[in-house]
């Protein structure tokens, strides 16, 4: 997810805080996926 270089960011004048808001979602949002599928593959494998 790091891949953006800081400089460019910085130099573009980015809001950090809806950066961080935006990560966290995109983990929020990963994790919750990730466990859906681990739930759905065990659930069939019973």
């Amino acid at each position: 997810m790091r891949s953006v270089p800081t400089v460019i960011a910085a130099g573009s004048g980015v809001d950090w805080s809806q950066i961080d808001a935006v990560r966290l979602l995109g983990v929020a949002l990963a994790a919750l996926i990730l466990l859906w599928a681990i739930r759905r593959m065990f659930g069939r494998k019973k």
